[in-house]
């Protein structure tokens, strides 16, 4: 129940602050946390500091998510390994890492791909088409299975996704190249990325993303320790960018 009620202070003081940005009346966006679950971030998994940034970016799911929930994806290296682990409410983030990411979600502890998990997230929102057909279908008539059915097309949602890793990628290339249709089509999403590294990590793929790109953001976090022990309103100057507002507001 503390919880709660603390979840529920920090989402009013996100309203508030969002409010002093100019955003006085928050747009209604899904919302998604994807989780880094490479080998190198396990330290953090297992010591409860990613859980304890999943819970402060909580009042943000709170906030833009008609349904108040979050969804939460992993990924590591290989498309195989991008999974949509399901979503959390503020009654359900207690615990969720130890409980449902570490060594339970695929790939935990391998290295680390961006696209892959990014081209999920754009089509779980409806921003690209899933490539993947629908199972086939037995033939009553024939011993062949009848052709695979196209996936269902899913409803465009605008979509704010908060991407949280601690290290380069394997895959800059195509992670650029799905940036750049994404914000050529106009989609409406917003990546948040956060990079979280205590070593002399500068991320300059993602700053250089974040330079060409109007939708993505980078907010580089040098101690996650100490990140989490600010204040809430402190916590939302950082996040709460100029490029991010405009984003809102257009």
């Amino acid at each position: 129940m503390a919880l709660s009620l603390n979840l529920e202070k920090a989402k009013q003081q996100l309203v508030l602050d969002l409010s002093k940005a100019g955003v006085t009346t928050p747009p209604s966006a899904d919302a998604a946390f994807v989780l880094d679950v490479s080998g190198s971030f396990d330290d953090e998994h297992r010591g409860g500091l990613t859980q304890i940034l999943l819970e402060r970016l909580v009042p943000w799911g709170m906030v833009f998510d008609p349904d108040q929930k979050i969804d939460v994806l992993t990924f590591s290296k290989g498309q195989s390994y991008a999974h949509h682990v399901g979503d959390i409410t503020p009654a359900t983030c207690d615990g969720y890492i130890k409980n449902s990411i570490i060594n339970k979600v695929p790939g935990y502890g391998y290295g680390t791909d961006y696209s892959y998990v990014l081209q999920k997230c754009l089509e779980l929102f409806g921003w690209m088409q899933s490539a993947q057909p629908q199972p086939a279908k037995k033939s009553w008539f024939f011993s062949k299975p009848a052709p695979a059915a196209a996936s269902a097309p899913v409803a465009k949602r605008r979509s704010i996704v908060m991407f949280v890793t601690d290290g380069a990628n394997g895959d800059e290339r195509e992670t650029e190249k799905l940036l750049a249709e994404s914000s050529a089509r106009g989609d409406g999403v917003y990546f948040m990325f956060l990079g979280i590294s205590n070593q002399p990590t500068e991320f300059k793929f993602l700053q250089r993303m974040g330079d060409l790109f109007d939708n993505t953001g980078l907010t580089i976090i040098k101690d996650l320790k100490a990140f989490n022990r600010l204040s809430d309103s402190e916590i939302n100057n950082l996040l709460i960018t100029d490029e991010l507002v405009k984003w809102l507001k257009s």
